[in-house]
């Protein structure tokens, strides 16, 4: 790739103007995104298409997979050491990425997971999905936590510009970092077009595969103390005690050390594929997701987008998320609340039928094409200062 122009760093420059943006990529890691690392896949990808006036180039801490080949004005490069460990992501940010926007003059960077190099002098935009680590500390590994709670404070006044999921983040920064609301753009997440109603044929195909075919409850996400894996493991005992039909299957890895227990008529099926967790989604009875703790909650929307009612917590972003569409928010300290809210997805009809109605509506909401839109004009806030 020729580089065939050059806009001089921390200058203004207009919408038309060659510029160089860097983006961090360390969270595109093929077959292993999670939910940070798919908003920023569906963000960078839509980006770097929009805008071939623009030169990006893709930090990685790895070895860059061909399926994020965005083109001949996005380059990727793999920067030393892989930044995996608390200690290492000072290393990775300071030393490695600080060398990388000064040796290819870049015009601006942009950090999808929050973490910001501390020496260099061009304006950063970092994204803060949630601020978890800031309330309940207990639920990550010490060294993390410690991290976090040291450095997210710093790259909040760091920081040319915070973008973050939903309002209820953005008001968590304000309070936590004191940062101006005005610093701050909300960005939502979106749920993939793979999430689509399914047929009666694929409901069934779903059943077979992943519960030996019984109907059954899903819940997505990373097997992580905030996720509230204990209340829902009790609630759905309630339920079948009660007598509820509905199997449960739980989908997704531990984020760090833990083990599945055994519970009857619960599976367990880790991680599974872009064409595997849309068919598991769509096929199920209900998504019954009750963190304790969330920024905004993927897994409702992309359940509200697959025709499918949704329990969820009335905690955090998850009432803001739902706007009305769940089919019941509880309280997630509540196990008799949860395993009643799922008596009533298996029993009541029509409050099943209206939930889907309203979940079909709401997702009309989101979309990857308008968030990508939306971080753009937060990037590009960033080249017209």
């Amino acid at each position: 790739m020729q580089i065939t122009g050059y806009a001089p760093q921390n200058c203004h420059l207009s919408s038309r103007e060659m510029a160089r943006i860097a983006l961090n990529a360390r969270l595109l890691v093929a077959n292993r995104l999670e939910g940070i690392g798919w908003f920023t896949y569906e963000c960078f990808r839509r980006i770097i298409a929009e805008h071939p006036e623009h030169e990006f180039r893709l930090l990685f801490d790895r070895p860059p997979h061909p399926e994020f080949d965005w083109g001949e004005h996005a380059t990727s490069v793999r920067l030393w050491p892989p930044a995996r460990r608390p200690f290492l992501y000072d290393w990775w940010f300071d030393r490695s990425v600080a060398r990388e926007l000064k040796n290819w003059r870049a015009d601006i960077f942009v950090s999808t997971d929050g973490m910001l190099s501390r020496r260099t002098s061009i304006p950063q935009l970092t994204v803060f999905h949630d601020l978890n680590f800031m309330h309940h500390p207990e639920w990550m590994p010490a060294k993390e936590a410690q991290y976090y709670r040291t450095r997210f404070p710093e790259f909040a006044e760091l920081a040319s510009r915070i973008v973050t999921v939903s309002e209820f983040s953005k008001a968590d920064i304000v309070q936590q970092f004191g940062i101006p609301s005005s610093k701050i753009d909300v960005v939502y997440n979106a749920p993939s077009s793979v999430y689509r109603p399914s047929t009666q044929s694929e409901s069934l195909k779903a059943a077979k595969e992943f519960t030996g075919g019984h109907p059954y409850f899903i819940f997505v996400g990373s097997l992580h103390p905030r996720k509230n894996m204990k209340g829902l493991l009790d609630a759905f005992r309630l339920y079948r005690n009660a007598g509820g039909k509905n199997h449960l299957l739980i989908v997704g890895e531990h984020m760090w050390k833990g083990k599945e227990v055994e519970v009857d008529a619960v599976h367990f099926v880790g991680r599974l594929d872009r064409n595997q967790l849309p068919l598991a989604m769509a096929g199920s009875e209900g998504l019954v997701f009750v963190p304790w703790f969330e920024g905004f909650g993927v897994p409702m929307v992309e359940a509200f987008a697959s025709g499918v009612p949704v329990v969820a917590s009335n905690a955090t972003a998850m009432p803001e998320v739902c706007s009305g569409a769940a089919a019941y928010l509880v309280d997630p300290g509540n196990p008799h609340q949860i395993a009643e809210s799922m008596m009533g997805l298996e029993r009541d009809l029509a409050c099943r039928t209206d939930a889907i109605e309203r979940g079909l509506s709401r997702a009309q909401d989101f979309s990857w094409d308008r968030s990508a839109a939306s971080l753009w004009n937060s990037m590009e806030h960033l080249l017209q200062q």
